[in-house]
């Protein structure tokens, strides 16, 4: 199947357009016109056969001294045409027009007809007169239209000829100055093909495009800020990642390199093993969350749904902190109210919980209250996780879920959350529980929301 290009494309739907347009305004032409001068005719026919009227029915039968008359009032019109008959017996025929090309069958009041006589195209009617002694009186009125005929053929031609070119031109026109409309297309193509990993900070003025490109430009430039952000993430994870690979590692060679230097007791060996156990753990627990959010970008993540109440679950999660939360000073309080059971993945729904109550406790000012509280709202159980301490800039808040972001990529202190997985582990948990989960931050107060739906 031949595929056109989209300025070819146009100019023939140009060319339909054009020919369409024109075709019509050539037919309804025709059509009004033929409409007009039949009208016309008919007016003139009627005229003139009421003045025949008039005429023939001075006398009681047709007579030769009405003749001159007759011929004097068809002769004075052009194309005229006429036979009278006195029962069936012609008894006056105009121009020689033989009876046998008239309907004589058609004695009908006004009746209309069209007929050939030789190369003359007559239009005509038939009425009736009244009767006369030696008959009914009949009048076969005709008028010569061979003219107009040849009028419409031609201008049937004109229109097929100027229908001919108007096409053509059009498709010629069209396609020159559709090339002039797509223009900004192509500047649009060319500056998207220098548009590289390396520099997606490029950006489409609005300015230089027509308006109808404008939707097309800033979803365009969008999707350029959306990689650019996901790349500069990208990046900054990057580098967090080797910073926490490289230090376990470089924790345990140097300690391997150490105990190896010379000989040494069974309980340093023991400690030198645990502390590189330790590390170890670290790193697995590291490559497990990117695991987990590669499964997620894949929808791997299937939850295996039971009931279970998200009142309790947060409890539980809630006695694993409390000793963390001691070290500075923190008072957990945690308040639940109506029915709080959910569907849900028991160890999935507690890692999302944990992942912001272990961010609470973490940026919580020293001796403040962290709030859990579980609560039913239609259709829905929330879970709110509130502690009072930095708040969170209104930039940041819609970047907090999104992988490998962190406020400040300065801070690395040995943990996975601190690489910008843990929240973004928690989305996607939430997610494939069907809920929603959000941050809300002001007057000193930072809240993490838990919507699930009722079980």
């Amino acid at each position: 199947m031949i595929s056109l290009s989209l300025r070819s494309r146009m100019a023939l739907l140009f060319i339909i357009v054009v020919t369409t347009v024109l075709a019509f305004a050539a037919v309804s032409f025709d059509f009004f016109c033929r409409l007009h001068f039949e009208h016309q005719d008919e007016q003139v026919l009627q005229h003139k056969i009421q003045t025949l009227k008039s005429v023939l029915t001075r006398k009681d039968s047709f007579e030769s001294s009405m003749v001159p008359d007759i011929d004097r009032l068809l002769d004075t019109s052009f194309g005229f045409a006429a036979v009278i008959k006195a029962g069936d017996r012609v008894v006056y025929s105009h121009h020689n027009l033989s009876e046998q090309y008239l309907p004589v069958h058609n004695s009908g009041n006004a009746g209309g007809w069209l007929i050939q006589v030789g190369p003359n195209l007559y239009t005509g009617t038939t009425q009736r007169i009244g009767e006369w002694a030696d008959g009914e009186g009949t009048i076969h009125l005709a008028l010569d239209v061979t003219h107009r005929t040849h009028f419409f053929e031609m201008i049937r031609r004109w229109f097929i000829y100027t229908l001919i070119i108007s096409a053509i031109l059009s498709g010629l026109l069209g396609f020159a100055f559709i090339g002039r409309g797509l223009k900004p297309i192509s500047r649009l193509s060319k500056t998207t093909s220098t548009i590289t990993a390396h520099c997606l900070d490029t950006r489409i003025p609005t300015e230089s495009v027509p308006t109808e490109l404008h939707e097309l430009v800033n979803s365009f430039n969008a999707m350029l800020e959306r990689l650019d952000n996901s790349f500069l993430r990208l990046s900054a994870f990057s580098a967090d990642i080797a910073h926490e690979l490289r230090t376990p590692l470089n924790s345990m060679l140097t300690q391997t390199e150490v105990a190896l230097m010379k000989d040494r007791s069974d309980e340093n060996y023991k400690d030198i093993l645990l502390s590189t156990l330790e590390e170890l753990r670290r790193m697995s627990r590291m490559v497990d969350d990117m695991l987990f959010l590669a499964k997620a970008d894949n929808g791997m993540i299937t939850p295996d749904f039971e009931n279970h109440d998200l009142a309790t679950i947060g409890s539980s999660v809630l006695e694993y902190y409390e000793y963390a939360a001691d070290e500075k000073g923190l008072k957990l309080v945690m308040s639940a109210e109506g029915a709080t059971w959910v569907k849900g993945d028991n160890p999935m729904l507690r890692r999302a919980v944990s992942n912001i109550l272990s961010n609470a406790v973490r940026y919580a000012d020293e001796g403040s209250v962290i709030d859990i509280d579980v609560l039913r709202a239609d259709q829905w159980v929330l879970l709110k996780v509130s502690n009072q301490g930095p708040v969170i800039p209104a930039e940041h808040i819609d970047k907090l879920f999104d992988r490998f972001y962190r406020i400040d990529t300065a801070r690395r202190e040995g943990s996975t959350l601190n690489a910008g997985l843990g929240m973004a582990i928690t989305r996607s948990i939430i997610e494939a529980h069907k809920g929603a989960v959000e941050c809300r931050s002001a007057v000193g107060i930072t809240t993490f929301e838990i919507r699930l739906p009722v079980a």
